[in-house]
């Protein structure tokens, strides 16, 4: 399988742009692990397998799982309003369920899809508006649990009420639940305008032309729970921790890998907690300006595969379908 997924990553490389880091393992053994391109461009300075990337969405299966493990202890009940655990979220719907933050069936706008958000967040600052004030009072676009919509906000707000449960800022949380026991050095909530050795820059195209892409529309501006940064190695630690039931009681892991809801993307595609769910994997998408991350996870053969790129047109999708066939072949 190595030499064949080398070889495909090869072709690959020779026909379209590659910039980043991707690790394959089976049973926890490397079979790949590949750095593209440069961490900057600009400054010359090449993607090593130890470069840190912003993940964006993929940090959504570390709030899921945060959730979950708040859970099985007794302080977080998921058909629970959310305003039982955080005071300014009692104006939501009465029928949301913290369930429905996790699953993107809340019905809740995705912030992401406000139009010129960037511009939206910089005039909340300059006027001295309060985010959760911004956040409570977007759209309610269907009844909660009546169908599946991606939306970020949920999650935004778990973020917070992870925070007022644990009574720890929302990196501290993830510290001492993870990042700690786990020995991720490599992994933090990521602020683009702080100094972060080894942290690539992303990257885009404009007018033919390699630039540097423009950072997260919220986390430069916005004091909120954010998205993290980590490398290809600590985000194995992480899976292989996670799938084999390492972090949470198997019955969590059974409300995480539950399908509840049809994807509106793909009919062949599930949601769950955090998590994508197909007829033999288990997945996570990310992408943010100058970032993609994917996690693919095939239980049946214990294969991992872990993608982060800092450049923003790498199509993921047509990568896997490539190497899609080595995968699923081994037995």
């Amino acid at each position: 399988m190595s030499e064949q997924l080398e070889r495909i990553l090869t072709d690959y490389e020779q026909e379209n742009f590659l910039c980043g880091n991707i690790l394959i393992t089976q049973e926890g053994k490397e079979v790949i692990h590949r750095s593209f391109g440069h961490a900057s461009i600009q400054q010359n300075v090449p993607n090593t397998v130890d470069t840190k990337f912003h993940i964006a969405s993929v940090t959504k299966m570390f709030i899921a799982s945060a959730a979950l493990m708040l859970v099985e202890q007794g302080l977080l009940d998921l058909d629970e309003h959310p305003g039982t655990y955080y005071e300014r979220f009692k104006v939501l719907h009465p029928d949301i369920r913290i369930r429905h933050l996790l699953n993107h069936s809340s019905g809740l706008h995705d912030i992401y899809a406000v139009s010129a958000l960037r511009f939206e967040m910089s005039r909340l600052v300059v006027e001295k508006r309060d985010f959760i004030d911004y956040l409570v009072q977007l759209p309610q676009d269907f009844q909660p649990g009546e169908r599946w919509s991606y939306s970020s906000t949920g999650f935004i707000m778990m973020g917070y009420i992870l925070e007022t449960v644990t009574g720890k800022s929302f990196e501290e949380v993830f510290h001492a639940f993870f990042f700690s026991p786990l020995g991720m050095r490599a992994t933090g909530v990521d602020y683009p305008r702080k100094v972060n050795p080894g942290r690539a820059y992303g990257h885009t195209t404009e007018n033919g032309k390699l630039i540097n892409a423009d950072n997260d529309r919220l986390s430069e501006i916005v004091d909120a729970p954010g998205e993290l940064y980590s490398t290809t190695r600590d985000l194995d630690k992480w899976c292989d921790a996670l799938f084999h039931g390492k972090l949470l009681l198997q019955a969590s892991l059974r409300q995480m890998f539950t399908p509840y809801y049809i994807t509106t993307f793909d009919p062949k595609l599930h949601y769950g907690l955090g998590w994508f769910l197909g007829s033999d994997v288990q997945l996570i998408i990310g992408g943010t300006p100058g970032f993609r991350s994917e996690i693919r996870y095939y239980p049946a053969s214990d294969i991992r595969v872990i993608m982060f790129w800092n450049y923003e047109k790498v199509n993921t999708r047509q990568l896997f379908l490539k190497l899609e066939p080595a995968l699923t072949s081994v037995k």
